[in-house]
């Protein structure tokens, strides 16, 4: 055993880290340690290092494994700072990863995973990301996940916005069991924290659900008891920690000229002065905050065609996008830079990095926004303190006021009245001031007026019948309750995102090689999609929630609109969407063609074509590499190799290949990086139809052989089955059987439940002996079907053909029949209705209906398991099974709460999953 304690916190983060805790994080570790949860709350400065939040979970998930929650979400509704933050988690897992001794070693013995495996699961849900299941590949797995309020809540309430209605349960087990949940400033997302707190009240039952919250903010939803802050004596045991929250700041309120001008118009200039006219010399970097993407656009665009060295940095960009922004100018806003920049910097942004953005500037100037949010804001402004120190004077900042945007008579869209509330009060506050400063160090902007803080919604009061309908995930009641009320409030009622993704090719056989990755995905609200996929006129929109602004003008009648598709996961593929059926959490597919992106941001003016990031998202997403050699995304390269020539050419077309890959000078560093990883672990190649390229000649697709790529593995019969590895169906069975029951006993499942899901998992493909299912398996050659010495759960090698599995049919359905005609085995099972359901749902459908048509044309099936023999027909129409199995769904969900059998479904799925997956490589 590890026998971690508190005492080893500080040796394992300065492992990671490099430096020590501050006092206050190595108390807060004891304190979890000791009295075996959570706080309620914890209360500290912004600028204090809350994110080490993290380190704690992990360390005493590490110490304590039987007490706390196996997976930690860190939410936070700003972009960039789920950005942030994951690298931060990345960071803990690498280290801990490649531990040889000392306290991380322990640290990774004690979270339980196997030498050679990753000891903690990572992942991002910034947008809609149906495919990207890092944070659902296995449930025993310790994981962080950082998220938004949107893609963890839409997870927990069973509608996860981007998940597939057969995928909800499984995200819904995960995010409702065995997880710590700590919300970053609360009071942007106060409607889900009282969601969070209706829903620990509500959930009970049998398992262990280890499921507990934490509030991170200065100003959080719950009572002073249970509140853990910061104290005098972890100021005086740490100057550095000192200076950072005692650093003296101070800003001038100033009206900006244009009593009609909207302030896309009126901040540029006003900041273009500034930044000439009054910064001091000693002042090396400065931000620029605005409450709109449209004006940040153009006060960077003003700022840089002055002269100034500007960057551009917003919620509304893609991941690769900004990190190559972040990486230009990273460096000299680095809070811990030893050297000034010889050059000014210049920092434009979104609400995006006021929360949590560990980015310093000497200087700040912000759109007045609502207190709370210049606070935010303010955290920014000399970080460390270090400019205080060095200048002997406080940092400076300007809060800039747009009229227009203050209007009484015309509430913000965004911030409501709350801004102009807090426009007045600074105005008052620097009238009492000599020199009209107001004070935004850590400990001011306390004492403001009622209404002067950002609005947010109240929750409705969850009820048990609203989980009631959440839980029919397939098929969907036709009325629900609508999930955002319970993220974001009623009277707020935001629209959620869609995610844009720009592809030149967009064929369903190129995605399956080169799917759809989150580091390409761009969020934006779903109003201003429709809007710009429709025509219409650029909509507002911020990196905070808002309801979007309504009646733009219509397009005009020969408005040129960029083409689109629908990505439906792998086994619906792309399909056409009318813009009115554009639903939240969608993946678009967009024309490159069409614009849509300026400076790297989300820019539904801009008519220039738009970089397709497929490739280089694959290789940021590791699992496997992939080039397509298609020359309208390889400008300015050599040629490749296209397949016109392979008539003509002597040599063969993968050495005609090879050899363009080992001509590799000139590509850019993660296309090197790529095309060695081709050339090393081998390549296979696909020829593209040429309707992809519309140029009539088609393009080689280069894709890693057997690579470790969990994304097809979407449950449906198709990507799971058709693996061409020949794997027998007994083999299999007795594969997930055991998987299951090792998933359950790790997460603590007392054995009555790790036996039932080991026999779930023994009978939950039975119905794959239809010889129908098992002719498919064959590639639809009945000479290879009749020469099977055993059914099959995975296709033969090399072979394609018809699927002849009645459509519509489901072979788990089956699977509970032919359970059902052996009572005998059954009697094995400690909850016989649960092993059936768990057998019946295994691919997401029977919740609680299930889907049994009409069989034109019956078969018998039959299979024995440890001697028991099994029998059906495969027309179920007229049986009583599907009344049984809705019967089932709602006397197990009393009986183990709509989350506890949701976990109990995904411990099997997963097992399955994870199977299949390894069943699927040569």
């Amino acid at each position: 055993m590890p026998g971690l304690t508190g005492d080893d916190f500080a040796a394992y983060f300065r492992e990671v880290h490099g430096h020590p805790p501050f006092p206050w994080q190595e108390r807060l570790t004891r304190q979890v340690l000791e009295n075996g949860h959570w706080p309620e709350v914890i209360d500290l400065p912004t600028g204090t290092g809350k994110t080490a939040a993290l380190d704690a979970a992990v360390f005493s998930l590490a110490a304590r494994p039987e007490v706390f929650p196996r997976r930690v979400v860190f939410v936070i509704d700003r972009r960039i700072i789920v950005d942030q933050v994951y690298q931060r988690a990345l960071l803990i897992r690498d280290r801990i990863k490649d531990a040889r001794e000392g306290v991380l070693l322990r640290v990774r013995k004690g979270l339980g995973i196997a030498p050679g495996e990753d000891p903690l699961g990572v992942a991002a849900l910034r947008g809609g990301v149906p495919i990207d299941n890092e944070w659902a590949h296995r449930p025993d797995l310790p994981t962080v996940m950082v998220s938004t309020v949107d893609q963890f809540g839409s997870r927990l309430l069973f509608r996860g916005y981007g998940v597939s209605r057969k995928m909800r349960p499984v995200h819904a087990g995960l995010a409702g069991n065995d997880c710590l949940v700590i919300l970053d400033e609360v009071h942007l997302s106060r409607p889900f924290a009282e969601t969070l707190d209706n829903f620990r009240k509500l959930n009970g039952g049998p398992l262990p659900r280890r499921f507990q919250v934490v509030e991170m903010s200065a100003t959080p939803t719950r009572a002073e008891a249970g509140r853990f802050v910061l104290q005098d004596s972890d100021l005086d045991s740490s100057p550095e920690l000192r200076q950072r929250v005692e650093a003296p700041k101070s800003a001038r309120v100033l009206e900006v000229p244009g009593k009609s001008k909207q302030p896309h118009d009126a901040l540029p200039g006003a900041v273009v002065n500034i930044i000439g006219k009054e910064l001091d010399e000693g002042i090396r970097s400065v931000g620029v905050v605005v409450n709109r993407v449209r004006t940040a656009r153009e006060t960077y665009r003003a700022v840089r065609d002055a002269g100034f060295r500007a960057h551009l940095i917003t919620g509304r960009m893609r991941p690769l996008d900004r990190q190559r922004a972040l990486d230009d100018f990273s460096h000299a806003v680095n809070p811990d830079r030893t050297e000034q920049p010889e050059e000014l910097t210049v920092v434009v942004a979104t609400q995006a990095i006021e929360v949590g953005a560990d980015f310093s500037f000497d200087a700040l100037l912000t759109e007045c926004a609502p207190v709370d949010s210049l606070r935010q804001r303010f955290g920014r402004l000399d970080r460390r303190g270090e400019f205080a120190a060095r200048a002997g004077a406080a940092a400076p900042a300007w809060i800039l006021g747009a009229p227009t945007a203050l209007n009484p008579k015309k509430p913000d869209p965004i911030y409501g009245d709350a801004a102009r509330i807090t426009w007045e009060e600074l105005l008052r506050l620097a009238g009492k001031d000599r020199d009209g400063l107001v004070d935004v160090g850590t400990r001011s902007l306390r004492s403001f007026p009622e209404g002067s803080s950002a609005p947010h919604g109240r929750a409705p009061l969850l009820l048990p019948t609203y989980l009631d309908a959440w839980a029919q995930t397939n098929p969907e009641p036709v009325v629900g309750p609508a999930v955002d009320w319970f993220l974001h409030g009623i009277e707020q009622s935001p629209q959620p995102d869609v995610t844009l993704v720009w592809r030149r090719d967009r064929s369903a056989g190129t995605l399956r090689l080169v799917p759809p990755r989150p580091a390409e995905f761009l969020p934006v609200p779903i109003y201003a999609a429709r809007a710009w996929l429709s025509g219409q006129a650029e909509t507002p929109v911020g990196d905070v929630d808002s309801a979007g602004e309504a009646g733009p003008p219509p397009p005009p009648p020969d408005a040129a609109v960029p083409s689109f598709l629908r990505w439906g996961g792998f086994e619906e593929g792309p399909q056409p969407a009318e813009v009115d059926d554009i639903r939240p959490g969608d993946v678009l597919l967009v024309d490159p063609a069409g614009g849509g992106l300026s400076g790297g941001t989300w820019d539904p003016t801009a008519p220039e074509p738009v970089s397709d990031l497929g490739d280089e998202a694959q290789h940021e997403h590791g699992r496997k590499a992939t080039l397509r050699l298609d020359p309208a995304l390889l400008d300015g390269l050599p040629a490749p190799p296209l397949p016109s020539q392979e008539a003509d050419a002597e040599t063969p077309r993968e050495e005609l290949i090879r050899g363009w890959l080992e001509e590799s000078d000139n590509f850019p560093d993660w296309m090197k990086k790529a095309a060695q990883r081709l050339l090393d672990k081998n390549f296979e190649v696909v020829v593209a139809d040429a309707s992809d390229s519309g140029d009539g000649d088609g393009y080689h697709i280069l894709a890693e052989k057997a690579a470790a790529d969990a994304a097809p593995m979407d449950g449906s019969d198709l990507s799971a089955s058709v693996t061409g590895t020949g794997v027998s169906l007994r083999e299999h069975l007795d594969g997930v059987g055991e998987k299951a029951a090792e998933y359950a006993r790790r997460l603590g499942l007392a054995s009555d439940f790790q036996e039932d899901l080991r026999l779930a998992g023994r009978l939950h493909d039975l119905g794959k002996v239809d010889p129908r299912f098992q002719l498919g398996l064959a590639g639809g050659d009945e000479v290879a079907r009749a020469m099977l010495d055993e059914p099959l759960a995975k296709s033969l090698p090399g072979r394609s053909g018809e699927w002849s599995y009645p459509k519509g049919m489901r072979h788990e359905i089956a699977s509970v029949a032919m359970a059902v005609s052996a009572p005998g085995l059954l009697e094995k099972a400690h909850d016989r209705d649960l092993v059936l359901h768990l057998i019946g749902s295994h691919h997401g459908h029977a919740r609680p209906l299930p889907p049994v048509i009409r069989d034109a044309d019956p078969q018998t099936l039959r299979f024995d398991v440890d001697g028991f023999a099994m029998e059906t027909g495969s027309d179920l129409v007229e049986s009583p099974l599907a009344l049984e199995m809705a019967e089932r769904f709602w006397s197990l969900i009393e009986k183990y709460g709509h989350h506890g059998l949701a976990w109990l479904e995904t411990i099997l799925r997963l097992a399955d999953h994870r199977r299949s997956e390894e069943e699927a490589k040569p």
